[in-house]
């Protein structure tokens, strides 16, 4: 087969694995460079909170250990906490157990139930970014973003109107904040989704998209070495076979 038929053949193939490898390739720098050039601290939104543990007063009145685990039999794990309720300062047990975790009085171990209120001013302590402005706040029992992994729910969201769409997650039993996004930090979610090709869950870095595009782009980097060869051996070599 002579020369030139074979550099035509090789780059008839490069040309269609460019097309069909080389979109991919171009979003592969694309997240790559996204995802270098922002600080993971940045992303993960430690910027955002801050922390609002404060430790239990000295002379607080609190039920002993032994008073919880009696009264709620079934916890496993008990916790002594504070919590800011209704600009008051509260010392709190979390109690944990096989039938879901509940927030109670230290004082008089009675359950408290944390209404929508009571959340907003908890997400408004964590708040880091200045004079905190809400701009929704919604339960999310179902469906939730794909910010969110499902095995929290349910669970409040409270969104803020500033430079990043802030979104800060809490617990409905205990008020903690679970989880934090923003706009770089979905972003980024993005595309690493884009980057690892798992467009689901977002969570297999071995898809089989994946490993196929990979074994693709290598295929399509020895066409071009293997033109690139033709190509200059082509050049240097002269009719008559002169040099």
């Amino acid at each position: 087969m002579p020369q030139q038929q074979r550099t035509s053949r090789w780059r008839v193939w490069h040309r269609w694995l460019s097309v069909i490898f080389g979109v991919q390739m171009v979003i592969w720098s694309i997240s790559g460079a996204y995802m270098v050039f922002f600080d993971l601290d940045f992303i993960h939104g430690d910027h955002l909170v801050q922390d609002i543990t404060t430790v239990v007063p000295p002379d607080a009145d609190v039920q002993p250990v032994s008073a919880v685990i009696q009264n709620y039999p079934h916890s496993q794990t008990v916790t002594l906490d504070t919590r800011w309720i209704n600009q008051q300062l509260h010392s709190v047990y979390i109690a944990e157990g096989h039938h879901g975790t509940e927030l109670l009085d230290a004082t008089s171990l009675a359950p408290i139930e944390l209404s929508e209120e009571h959340i907003v001013e908890l997400a408004n302590r964590y708040y880091a970014k200045g004079e905190p402005k809400v701009s929704s706040v919604v339960y999310l029992t179902e469906n939730p973003p794909t910010e969110l992994n499902p095995k929290l729910l349910p669970i409040w969201q409270v969104n803020y109107d500033d430079f990043g769409n802030t979104s800060l997650y809490l617990s409905p039993e205990t008020g903690e904040m679970l989880v934090k996004r923003h706009t770089f930090w979905r972003g980024f979610d993005f595309f690493w989704m884009t980057h690892i090709m798992d467009y689901e869950d977002r969570t297999d870095i071995e898809s089989w998209w994946l490993q196929a595009f990979m074994i693709g782009t290598f295929i399509l980097m020895i066409t071009g070495v293997v033109l690139l060869v033709y190509t200059i051996s082509f050049r240097r070599k002269r009719p008559g076979g002169a040099e």
